[in-house]
C-alpha cells in the first residue's frame, strides 16, 4: 500500500484546494478524511464556524453545536465521483482483497493491526504540508482527522497524529470522550472498587487550593504509574491521562471541568438504574 501514497496525497490536495477555494471565507475548522464500513474511502468532508449560526427561519440548513464534530452531519464535502478518488479507492480495495485472510469480512478487520492508519496518516500529513508550503494556505485554524464508522477511536488517534496542541484539538478531544462515554454503557453499568477510588483521587487533587493546574498534572502522572492502574476503567484511564497531560495554561483544564467529567461516570450509572 505504501507504493499508492502518492495517489492519496494527490487525491487530498486535489480535492481539499477545491473545498477550500469555495469555502474558506466561511471560516472552516474541521476536515474529516471519511471511510466507509468497508474502509473504502467515501470522501472528504469540511465543516464552517458559519454553517453553526442556526437562523431561526431557516434553521434545517444549519449545523447544531452539538453535531460540532459529528462528521455525518457536515454538509460540505467532495464528490464521490471524482476520478482521483475512485483511483485509490481502486487501489485500496485491491490491496485490501489481497490481506483479506481466512475469510473475514473487511468491516471487521482492524485499521490500525492491518498498518494502514500510518500510512493513511503520512499521505494525510504530506498533503497538508503541501496545502501550505506550495499553495500557500492557512491550515493553523483547522483540525485535521479521519473518520471510519466502525472504528471511532480512529478519529482521536488520528487528530492527535495530524494536529498539534490547540484549544480546538482539546474541545474535540473531550467532545469525543463525553460521547464515547454517553455511548458505551456496557463499560459504565459497574465502577469497581479500584474505579471509585480512583475518582476520589482525582477529585481530592484538584479540590486542593490554591489549583495549580502543573501540580496535578504531575500527581495524575503518578496515578498511571501504580500497577492497578491497567485495571481501572479505560475511560478513567483517558481522563487521567488527559488531566497528565496538561503542560500548558491555555489548554488545561479547569477545576470545574474536571469535576464535571467525573460527575458523568456517576450520573450515567444513576441513568442505568
Amino acid at each position: 500500500m505504501l507504493q499508492h501514497l502518492s495517489v492519496l496525497k494527490d487525491a487530498l490536495i486535489h480535492e481539499f484546494y477545491q473545498l477550500y477555494d469555495r469555502y474558506y471565507e466561511d471560516e472552516i475548522y474541521g476536515c474529516a478524511l471519511v471511510f466507509n464500513e468497508y474502509m473504502l474511502l467515501d470522501h472528504l468532508s469540511i465543516a464552517t464556524q458559519r454553517s453553526l449560526f442556526a437562523e431561526h427561519e431557516d434553521y434545517a440548513q444549519f449545523l447544531s453545536q452539538d453535531d460540532k464534530w459529528n462528521v455525518s452531519k457536515w454538509r460540505f464535502r467532495s464528490s464521490s465521483s471524482d476520478s482521483r478518488l475512485q483511483q485509490f479507492n481502486h487501489l485500496l480495495n485491491e490491496y485490501l482483497q489481497q490481506r483479506h485472510v481466512f475469510g473475514t469480512p473487511l468491516q471487521q478487520q482492524n485499521l490500525d493491526t492491518l498498518n494502514n492508519l500510518d500510512i493513511l496518516l503520512s499521505a494525510f500529513k504530506q498533503a497538508k504540508e503541501a496545502l501550505v508550503d506550495s499553495y500557500g494556505l492557512d491550515v493553523d485554524q483547522i483540525l485535521f482527522f479521519i473518520s471510519l464508522p466502525t472504528q471511532p477511536n480512529i478519529e482521536t488517534n488520528s487528530a492527535q497524529a495530524l494536529n498539534g496542541s490547540s484549544q480546538l484539538l482539546q474541545e474535540f478531544l473531550q467532545v469525543k470522550q463525553h460521547r464515547q462515554i454517553a455511548h458505551d454503557p456496557a463499560r459504565l453499568k459497574k465502577l469497581s472498587q479500584a474505579d471509585k477510588d480512583m475518582l476520589v483521587d482525582i477529585a481530592q487533587l484538584v479540590k486542593i487550593d490554591p489549583f495549580d493546574y502543573l501540580q496535578i498534572a504531575n500527581q495524575a502522572y503518578i496515578l498511571t504509574l501504580d500497577s492497578t492502574f491497567a485495571d481501572i476503567n479505560p475511560y478513567i484511564q483517558k481522563l487521567v491521562y488527559t488531566i497528565a497531560a496538561m503542560e500548558d495554561a491555555t489548554f488545561a483544564m479547569s477545576r470545574e471541568e474536571i469535576l464535571e467529567r467525573i460527575d458523568q461516570f456517576y450520573s450515567h450509572l444513576i441513568r442505568q438504574r
